[in-house]
């Protein structure tokens, strides 16, 4: 397994119209264009305003001038952090009550970093892709308008292969407008915040519902100025996941095996992750269904045997595997599974990149609609006549 590969399962384990791109000088123009002339302290610069729905993470609010972000679990445990996004141009208000200690960002940004490649498909599908200059790992990125950028040299990798360890002086070189984080802690957060980097948190996956993940482009549009391209994008997905998930609402649930061994244990999907809900939405149940937290929890083969050996579909992590001949080489106790001995094992590893990384876990997470129309059609396919599939294939004998 290649070292892409490995790092990607590692992580999973641990929780998953494009836009072309202008030169600098287009960028520059156009930023420096969005920026207030003359300020007027009585009119709204936000005439489009973005209303949250579906994410509980991060709420928004407006004043005339600026917009208030508050992040309420940057990283796992942290306190909540407020972001003042002011239009470039006019003032700053003073941060003090509640905007006490607040991250103030100018908008929209013209150059930014991202430490996730679920980032991606938020900045791709706002038209903003120029502005990206640097991905913390870009080795897993599936997105070929993304990948296209890296090899000609207008995006920078500033991270290694584990994402923990930051190239702080590639960063502060680049000085970019943000660094978005991805969601975690890092203690090279500090050297580029003091070296005039704004660190912003975009922790979409510490949301509990496809849908409020997926919401996060509008965090991303209130960075970027794209506001009206997110809701248009977001109330288009909001409407297809609702019509699927009407389909599947009075179906019989299927019982379903969620994920594989990786390094001798195996990752089941909390109760309350996201995953566990787009199962539920699919019309189908899991033996851990009920089960507090987000994320996810290890256990050992002959736990997840005791518990899910009579589950109906099997939907393993991305993987190696082509047959069903490949799961008995790989362990063969796998073979005991129902689903195995049924031939119902559907592991989500069609759509991967040249380099091992998997589209489920990159433009799955703004496209949580496309992920429950192929659950539906592998869990009830009596619904899903003639279903193209996106991201699931199923295993050959």
């Amino acid at each position: 397994m290649s070292k892409s590969k490995a790092r990607l399962l590692a992580g999973l384990l641990l929780v998953l119209p494009l836009a072309g791109c202008g030169g600098d000088e287009t960028r520059q123009a156009a930023a420096s264009s969005e920026c207030v002339r003359e300020y007027d302290a009585s009119k709204d610069y936000f005439p489009v305003k973005q209303t949250i729905r579906h994410a509980t993470n991060f709420t928004l609010r407006y004043a005339k001038n600026y917009q208030v972000v508050t992040v309420k679990q940057p990283s796992p445990g942290a306190a909540p952090h407020k972001y003042v996004l002011v239009r470039c141009g006019t003032p700053a208000p003073a941060l003090e009550g509640e905007l006490k200690g607040a991250t103030v960002v100018q908008t929209p940004v013209r150059t930014l970093f991202s430490g996730s490649t679920t980032h991606l498909p938020f900045i791709t599908e706002l038209g903003v892709l120029d502005r990206l200059k640097g991905v913390a790992v870009t080795g897993l990125i599936t997105s070929p308008q993304v990948r296209a950028q890296v090899q000609a040299g207008k995006i920078v990798e500033y991270a290694d292969i584990t994402g923990e360890q930051i190239d702080t002086e590639k960063v502060i070189g680049a000085r970019p407008d943000v660094l978005m984080t991805d969601g975690r802690d890092n203690p090279a957060y500090g050297p580029l915040q003091r070296a005039g980097i704004a660190i912003v948190a975009n922790a979409e996956w510490q949301e509990t519902s496809p849908l409020g993940r997926a919401e996060w482009i509008k965090f991303v549009a209130a960075l970027t100025g794209t506001e009206a391209k997110a809701t248009e994008a977001f109330d288009t997905i909001d409407i297809a996941y609702r019509k699927l998930l009407g389909k599947a609402k009075t179906a019989e649930p299927v019982t379903v095996l969620p994920g594989q061994m990786f390094q001798g244990q195996w990752a089941i999907p909390n109760g309350e992750s996201f995953m566990a809900r787009l199962i539920a939405d699919a019309g189908g149940t899991y033996a851990w269904a009920d089960t507090k937290g987000t994320g996810s929890t290890n256990y050992d083969l002959e736990t997840v045997l005791a518990k899910a050996r009579d589950a109906e579909v099997w939907l393993p992590q991305i993987n190696d595997w082509k047959t069903l001949e490949d799961v008995r080489k790989a362990d063969p106790r796998y073979a005991e599974f129902a689903a195995f001995k049924s031939g119902k094992v559907w592991p989500a590893n069609k759509a991967i990149s040249p380099s091992g990384g998997n589209d489920l876990y990159e433009r799955g997470v703004v496209r949580p609609d496309l992920i429950l129309a192929d659950l539906i059609a592998i869990l009830h396919p009596e619904l899903m006549p003639g279903h193209t599939f996106t991201f699931y294939q199923q295993l050959t004998r």
